[in-house]
């Protein structure tokens, strides 16, 4: 069962960034991240990217394989709520926030100042599902 949500998260992770990764796949090497992005082997350099970022207007992120830990409590959280059509809003926004955090962290992130919006999206859904509990409670 967890081997099929797994998979089912990996399609959604595609469908979500579309070309923006070459791939989707478990990683075998991480330990404490969610996931990570790794160049392809014909990819340019990093520090290359880095540069080209602050010198074009228009950079665009190159498209890279994504990696996902299939160990880490966020990924496997995402893996039961793929199937669950009340959480698909908040599963694409966590899978669009994750790539971009992935970004910022590599310095190649075109504008961080979008990832606020979805941010407080996130905030609000889950300060409102921990409201919601509390009144059951």
């Amino acid at each position: 069962e967890e081997a099929a949500a797994l998979g089912k998260l990996v399609a959604r992770f595609r469908k979500v960034l579309g070309d923006r990764v070459t791939e989707v796949r478990e990683s075998g090497v991480l330990t404490d991240s969610p996931c990570r992005l790794v160049s392809p082997d014909s990819g340019p350099a990093r520090d290359m990217e880095r540069v080209r970022r602050l010198l074009e207007s228009d950079y665009q992120a190159p498209a890279r394989i994504l990696e996902i830990n299939p160990r880490h409590t966020l990924i496997q959280t995402l893996a039961r709520l793929v199937d669950d059509p009340s959480a698909a809003t908040v599963v694409d926004l966590t899978v669009e926030q994750l790539y971009e955090d992935l970004l910022l962290l590599e310095g190649l992130h075109p504008d961080p100042a979008q990832m606020v919006p979805r941010v407080h999206s996130l905030l609000e859904r889950t300060l409102g599902a921990l409201a919601d509990a509390g009144e059951r409670a």
